[in-house]
């Protein structure tokens, strides 16, 4: 009888065992979207395409060679509070990310304390006694259904998704003010020719 409720026992643990290899829920797939592969027209009247150089489009506005739209764009990217907000948000998500790893790890925490005291000499014998203790602990959590490693996935994506965020706003910003720059521009140039045709027809 204790035999055959050993096997019981060793069989559902098997099971258990078993049934933890397989993860929480389906993997990811991205959707599958129809769209061209080329999103550009065709190069025209001598263009011809180049290699890119990815440093130099990060800073595309350097290449114009105006210290005003480059100071406007600086200043742009340290006072912009929507910026500053995405920058936090990509900081919090990669806290999340870190937090959501650990979890995979043992946790060890360790604990002391030290205290000291004296009787009165008018009732006992007016010893000093000092009294120390150490503690240590290990935790950790086996991660048998997959819940874990589930969560590392899901803050990865949250980071990933929180840093295209903030590189969408930085791209947004940047083509604002570059494109208000050059309507200032267009108007100022445009001023000065009136100003001029004004002045030739007097």
């Amino acid at each position: 009888m204790k035999s055959f409720a050993l096997q019981m026992i060793a069989r559902v643990l098997l099971i258990f065992v078993i049934s933890g290899c397989a993860a929480v829920g389906p993997d990811y797939l991205p959707p599958k979207i129809s769209a061209p592969e080329q999103w550009r027209a065709e190069l025209k009247a001598g263009l011809t395409l180049g290699s890119v150089d990815s440093e130099r489009m990060a800073s595309w506005w350097t290449t114009l060679n105006d210290p005003t739209l480059t100071g406007l764009i600086q200043r742009a990217v340290a006072g912009n509070l929507d910026l500053k907000e995405a920058r936090s948000r990509v900081r919090e998500a990669r806290a999340r990310r870190s937090i959501s790893v650990a979890q995979q790890f043992p946790a060890i925490d360790a604990t002391g304390s030290a205290s000291s005291s004296r009787s009165s000499e008018d009732v006992g014998s007016g010893e000093r006694r000092e009294l120390y203790a150490a503690g240590f602990d290990a935790t950790w959590e086996l991660d048998v259904f997959g819940g874990i490693r589930r969560s590392v996935e899901a803050a990865q994506a949250d980071f990933e998704t929180s840093r295209e965020d903030y590189r969408d706003i930085m791209v947004s910003l940047l083509a604002e003010v570059a494109l208000n720059y050059v309507d200032v521009c267009t108007f100022q140039t445009r001023l000065d020719v009136a100003e001029k045709n004004l002045e030739t027809q007097a």
